[in-house]
């Protein structure tokens, strides 16, 4: 017979707590992916004036990528460190972690900071080293 320890029911908590996210959602956390191979300039270039879906939280917005920039003080055209500007046609959320998506593109994740006050433009940078 096992009887229930705080130890037990501790190492469960935090087993539990580690799988939520996979056993919650798990089409989310699978989409969620950060692989270097999907922070490249060219992939985003290719897409600007186009839509994509920005998803969180159980909830999402329709955003349009509207710039492809350098980064000050970077080297133009930089492959692996470049920033992105979408806007949105209605107030979007705070900052943070969102999963980009839209049709023949891989889900990506990138932190987004709103750039204006009504939060309908939004900055993300990507900065990757070699």
């Amino acid at each position: 017979m096992t009887s229930t320890t705080r130890r037990n029911l501790l190492r469960a908590t935090v087993i539990g707590a580690a799988l939520a996210p996979v056993l919650v959602a798990p089409e989310v956390f699978a989409a969620a992916t950060t692989r270097r191979d999907l922070y490249q300039r060219s992939r985003f270039a290719v897409l600007r004036r186009k839509s994509f879906r920005m998803e969180g939280a159980g909830r999402h917005w329709r955003m349009r990528l509207t710039a492809v920039d350098n980064l000050a003080n970077g080297k133009r055209r930089d492959p692996r460190a470049f920033g992105l500007t979408f806007r949105a046609g209605a107030a979007g959320p705070e900052q943070g972690s969102y999963v980009f998506r839209r049709p023949g593109f891989k889900p990506t994740t990138l932190f987004v900071v709103p750039s204006d006050p009504g939060r309908r433009t939004y900055q993300a940078v990507i900065f990757r080293k070699p």
